[in-house]
């Protein structure tokens, strides 16, 4: 199923929210050489959990290891709709933050394809006609999700693909594919 551009945009408001709510109250607990640097991962964690859309946690769902979040993807609910696999999905992809996941944003209207197309240096199409931007999901009967997404990144190499992810029955996301729409020749090294 294709999720509807209002869905989409739920969803983003969501987390925008989460991420506002998230530095307000760090900016409120900061207290200079007290205050871990983990504390926002962990105020952005619960702000991203407590807005979420079908998607439960049994306590945390996470733990801190070496300075950064770790989920425990068999301490999540997630109801097997489309809304909140795409939902958690980003969640998950927000809690575990790589460097180059904070380079990569979701494509989702041929506005944002064009502007990301803008962004890039030197762009070259591979894939000319693309049906939809949109995220879709494939709820199985076995439990487990087929999720796709159009994603533009910046991190090694400019590129605009759309994403292919197994959501397994332990609530964990497994890189299925991806299919190239377009590259760049910038790009920015991420350690």
């Amino acid at each position: 199923m294709t999720l509807g551009i209002e869905i989409v945009n739920a969803v983003r408001a969501r987390i925008r929210r989460a991420h506002e709510e998230a530095a307000a109250r760090f900016r409120d607990a900061f207290v200079p050489g007290e205050t871990p640097p983990t504390l926002h991962l962990e105020l952005l964690a619960a702000a991203l959990l407590a807005g979420a859309y079908g998607i439960r946690a049994h306590g945390r769902g996470y733990e801190l290891v070496e300075g950064r979040i770790v989920p425990h993807f068999e301490d999540f609910d997630v109801d097997r709709t489309p809304q909140a696999i795409f939902e958690y999905w980003l969640i998950i992809s927000e809690i575990t933050g790589s460097a180059s996941w904070r380079m990569t944003s979701l494509i989702a209207t041929a506005e944002e394809y064009g502007a990301a197309l803008r962004r890039m240096e030197s762009p070259q199409i591979v894939r000319a006609l693309v049906a939809s931007f949109l995220p879709s999901v494939d709820v199985r009967d076995d439990g487990t999700a087929f999720l796709e997404a159009t994603l533009y990144t910046r991190a090694q190499e400019e590129r605009i693909e759309r994403r292919q992810l197994l959501l397994d029955v332990h609530d964990e996301f497994h890189f299925h594919g991806r299919e190239l729409i377009a590259e760049g020749r910038g790009g920015v090294t991420v350690p």
